[in-house]
């Protein structure tokens, strides 16, 4: 393995475990907010079951500011505006779904893709992903339409189509974060494929490719 392969190898590898740490902290956040959920819905029905009456419970969330150690800070919201936000779906798991979207993007076009074009010695444009085309038009509608698919931009995605609506507000769920986290992996992989040269003789099919692991080499 020459010097060039092995950066090339390198920088996709690097790519492949920031998608696995996106994977990871999506899912640990997940469970964070399930946990504040269903903490806070147990606490709503004790309340209401101790006062006998129907009526708002207030949720009163504080931190410390450490450059101000005698204020604290708090968020005061409605119970029920609590628990929606931290439900399955909610505002919080679309907020942090977007976020994670645009990390993903960004982190392709502004750091992976140039090493990997300067590796190649080749334009940045010649390093071409479908998904990422596509990711780059959600990351657009994300940051420039709040979060609205226009027409014309929604026709244009390759892959991605079939996980979201023209002219309506987007909308990731856990399956769709999951199609896409594989979806990028498939590119990742016909990638390193295509390096090599092996498309044509590949055993596989570029679309069965779910997943792409590249072991550590010691150091």
């Amino acid at each position: 393995m020459n010097l060039k392969t092995e950066e090339f190898d390198m920088v996709i590898h690097e790519y492949i475990e920031f998608v696995n740490e996106q994977i990871g902290m999506y899912m640990d956040a997940l469970a964070g907010y399930a946990g504040h959920c269903v903490r806070i819905e147990r606490q709503v029905a004790r309340i209401l079951r101790a006062s006998h009456k129907e009526g708002d419970v207030i949720v009163y969330a504080s931190y410390v500011d450490p450059t101000r150690p005698d204020v604290i800070h708090n968020r005061i919201v409605r119970a029920d505006d609590y628990i929606a936000a931290n439900s399955k779906g909610g505002s919080n798991e679309q907020q942090h779904a977007c976020a994670i979207i645009v990390f993903l993007y960004t982190y392709w076009e502004k750091e992976t893709r140039p090493r990997l074009a300067k590796i190649l010695n080749v334009d940045v444009g010649e390093i071409r992903s479908k998904v990422m085309g596509d990711l780059r038009l959600v990351r657009n509608a994300i940051i420039h339409t709040k979060r609205v698919f226009r027409q014309d931009d929604y026709k244009k995605l390759e892959i991605l189509k079939d996980l979201f609506e023209p002219d309506k507000r987007i909308h990731l769920s856990y399956d769709s974060m999951h199609k896409i986290f594989g979806f990028v992996k498939n590119s990742l992989g016909g990638m390193l494929l295509t390096y090599y040269g092996g498309v044509e003789n590949a055993p596989i099919d570029l679309a069965e490719i779910i997943d792409v692991a590249i072991p550590k080499r010691a150091l």
